[in-house]
């Protein structure tokens, strides 16, 4: 191996290979997620490969993981930071769909094609979307609905955006801001933003945004 390949080599990391296994997932589908493609991506040889992983199995192990903390870990971390008012969680929440910061809506879908060849991808799916509707639902509780109208309401917010990416609809971020006090006053039942403008719409989208009273 010359010596730029070694140095090439020692200087990849584990999460190099992650990102370039979570790029041909977006854009080739599980199937091409193989060792010799990414290689290739990386300008390495295959064998490098083995450094960091035993086999292909524990790569994919490890972009599911990746997927579950990069997708849904930021849904965590914005309501964790927002206020504690509904309104402010609710947002946050929403923001992450909308503003698409942490959020890649091409991963989700992927991952929900990878889950219908591998046992494996659909019992984490079925757990990631379990975990987010019950944030969702603790945030609906927070607007006084109990139980299963918590749930429910939690169910439809989520299921209508699921099928939003399904439907692979484009709509840019200044229509989506347009239609967010629609959608959230139907979800939610609430009239709470709908005075927003487009600038204060994206603060609250983001944290950022102060209500003048509390719920």
């Amino acid at each position: 191996m010359a010596l730029a390949n070694r140095k090439r080599v020692k200087a990849l990391t584990r999460q190099n290979w992650i990102i370039a296994a979570r790029k041909t997932l977006i854009r080739y589908g599980i199937e091409n997620v193989k060792v010799e493609p990414l290689a290739k991506l990386l300008n390495v040889t295959p064998g490098s490969f083995y450094w960091h992983f035993s086999n292909r199995e524990e790569l994919h192990q490890a972009l599911l993981a990746n997927w579950r903390e990069a997708n849904t870990g930021s849904f965590h971390r914005a309501v964790e930071a927002a206020r504690p008012d509904p309104r402010n969680r609710y947002l946050a929440f929403v923001g992450v769909w909308v503003l698409e910061n942490e959020f890649d809506p091409r991963y989700d879908r992927a991952v929900r094609e990878w889950a219908q060849r591998s046992q494996k991808a659909a019992r984490l799916l079925l757990e990631v979307d379990a975990d987010r509707i019950q944030l969702l639902t603790e945030i609906f509780e927070g607007f006084g609905y109990k139980d299963i109208q918590a749930e429910i309401r939690a169910r439809v917010t989520y299921y209508h955006q699921v099928g939003y990416y399904a439907l692979n609809v484009k709509e840019s971020q200044q229509r989506r801001l347009k239609l967010s006090p629609f959608y959230s006053e139907i979800l939610t039942g609430h009239d709470f933003i709908s005075e927003l403008g487009p600038d204060e719409l994206k603060a609250a989208f983001t944290g950022d945004y102060q209500f003048e009273n509390l719920l």
